[in-house]
């Protein structure tokens, strides 16, 4: 096996960092070579707080993962960022004066993709620019004008933009495991290339990837990302609601939201009881297991109030036609999907990796979306390779470009 074959993925959470190493085999499939969990302890709600505790993490799981294959395997990475200071806008993008007799050519929509990079400020890096549509001499809805004869073309781009400190500090901390990073993909993108089925994206649909430091969450309007954004809450915060609830430290009250926590109460016995094991010195308790889950109930209430005031900013009145997906490590606590249609209707669905040729069943939670999304994103865009070195990133030179071909940019923010 040549060592371009390789593809790897490093998903960077709040509470564990998964590396997933594989190869394409000769009919498609995915072949799962190995997989690395190791404990997160140096970030919070998607920014590093301790790089040498987040460089220990990635070098961890990164070593398990080629465990089987031998060291020195990987040398670049796709890597999932998430964090509240992600942001995103929409742009336009147009291009005039094509002179080929045969039409638009893809170099030439190339071209248009690279110069709808935004002008930002030092504070700010681009982490992606994605293609929604074109407009081909005011014909709306094109999906791949090449080939077509056309005076300009108007190109509409999703474009998500990142904190430039947050993310030099996450390459920092992959590149101390002597890896390069091929990329960074913003986590909810990553899942929802796990998750989404064809059907959902063209409906329209919101992704929320509910993790245990953030929400990602990313809209899908015919077929591509629209909107995107991240909450500061997550799974994590339930936990030590649980724990300030029933007065123990937050391990145990995150093995008790584990193993007992459900949010619809009412879906639960009214004498159903639960022991609540002695810590601090405390002798262990008998509880109502209804009262216990009441916490997590109102935090997830407000959570989906979160959710939806995003989507109304986003200028949706409602959800969309495909309805809401949710994955993530928290998507599996007990009661949420009926939680969920109980207070927003419409459809609902719990998502995990599925439908993927040669996925192994251990990957198939949702635990494991954004990382095995990210390396499909990386076999997707293996020509696409953003490159970083110490931190700072080669952007494409979309200025000279722009001054080749007569540019006009309009900025659509959501």
């Amino acid at each position: 096996m040549a060592k371009e074959n390789f593809y790897t993925a490093v998903d960077i959470g709040t509470n564990k960092v998964c590396a997933i190493l594989a190869r394409v085999g000769s009919e498609g499939e995915l072949k799962i070579l190995g997989t690395g969990i190791a404990p997160s302890q140096g970030v919070q709600k998607g920014r590093i707080e301790s790089i040498n505790e987040v460089k220990a993490a990635v070098a961890a799981s990164l070593e398990e993962a080629q465990r089987y294959v031998g060291r020195e395997v990987v040398t670049g990475v796709y890597a999932t960022i998430s964090g509240t200071h992600i942001s995103c806008l929409n742009t336009k993008d147009e291009l005039r004066g094509f002179e080929d007799l045969d039409g638009v050519t893809s170099q030439q929509l190339h071209h248009l993709i690279q110069s709808s990079f935004p002008h930002v400020d030092a504070t700010q890096e681009v982490l992606h620019v994605i293609p929604i549509g074109y407009e081909v001499d005011g014909l709306a809805g094109v999906r791949n004008p090449t080939g077509l004869h056309a005076t300009n073309v108007q190109l509409e781009s999703h474009v998500v933009l990142g904190d430039a400190t947050t993310i030099k500090n996450t390459v920092k901390a992959i590149e101390g495991g002597k890896v390069a990073v091929n990329s960074l993909v913003l986590q909810s993108l990553a899942s929802a290339e796990a998750t989404l089925t064809g059907d959902e994206r063209e409906m329209g649909v919101v992704l929320v990837d509910i993790g245990a430091g953030t929400c990602d969450v990313s809209i899908y309007r015919d077929g591509q990302p629209w909107y995107s954004t991240v909450l500061p809450v997550g799974g994590s915060q339930l936990s030590r609601d649980l724990a300030v609830a029933l007065r123990v430290p937050y391990h145990i009250a995150e093995e008790i939201k584990v193993k007992w926590g459900h949010v619809m109460p009412e879906l639960i016995r009214a004498d159903e009881e639960v022991v609540i094991p002695g810590a601090q010195g405390q002798p262990k308790r008998v509880v109502k297991r209804r009262g216990l889950c009441e916490p997590l109930h109102q935090r997830m209430i407000e959570m989906l109030k979160l959710i939806m005031l995003r989507v109304s900013q986003a200028g949706l009145r409602q959800l969309p036609t495909g309805g809401l997906v949710i994955t993530g490590g928290s998507a599996e606590m007990a009661g949420l999907k009926q939680l969920v249609e109980s207070n927003l209707g419409g459809r609902v669905r719990i998502a995990y990796p599925d439908g993927i040729v040669g996925l192994p069943s251990q990957l198939r939670k949702p635990a494991f979306s954004a990382g095995v999304g990210a390396l499909l994103w990386g076999i997707k865009h293996q020509g696409e390779k953003r490159t970083y070195q110490n931190g700072e990133k080669t952007l494409w030179g979309y200025k000279s470009l722009a001054r080749r071909f007569g540019r006009s940019k309009e900025r659509v923010t959501r």
